[in-house]
């Protein structure tokens, strides 16, 4: 009867997952995503600015330029210039004011997914009406050749449930 040793398997496998292995600490790993992400808590006071400001150029330049907006109820906004029209669209119509709050993201390598809350409140230029709403989004982000971070993607809603009206029919 032949015997097989199995010395060569298990020095191979061995080795291939030890190649498989992280390089360096997991506290060395943890420092590099830190420092390779993007501030998010200062894209988010730079969008609140701008809202606040009415400033739709500087809301666009925080996204890129082939970036896709997707806002509750509207079509897709496709490219920073629909992006910027849109803001200014809404700015001549609505003084703004919005704070958003990062709550948590994920990096993957040159990408970051961002998601957090907002707070939003308006006032209608024509008729002075005031409306408010807390949300929630998720941004991505993703390192520009300069070495900048710009939003790719991002889409939000409100936390209010939606309503439905009953015709007293249906009761």
């Amino acid at each position: 009867m032949r015997t097989h040793s199995t010395a060569p398997i298990t020095l191979a496998l061995g080795m291939l997952l030890a190649a498989c292995q992280p390089q360096g600490s997991e506290t060395e790993a943890a420092a590099d995503a830190e420092y390779d992400a993007p501030d998010f808590a200062a894209v988010n006071e730079a969008y609140g600015a701008a809202m606040s400001s009415g400033d739709a150029e500087a809301l666009g330049m925080l996204y890129a330029e082939d970036a896709v907006s997707m806002p509750p109820n509207e079509p897709p906004l496709v490219g920073r210039a629909a992006i910027v029209a849109d803001a200014a669209a809404d700015f001549t119509a609505m003084s703004s004011s919005l704070k958003s709050q990062s709550e948590g993201s994920y990096l993957m390598g040159d990408v970051a997914v961002e998601w957090g809350t907002y707070s939003f409140s308006g006032t209608m230029v024509d008729s002075g009406v005031t409306v408010s709403q807390d949300g929630k989004y998720v941004a991505i982000h993703e390192r520009q050749a300069d070495g900048s971070w710009k939003i790719v993607r991002d889409i939000w809603n409100a936390n209010p449930a939606f309503e439905m009206a009953m015709d007293e029919e249906e009761e």
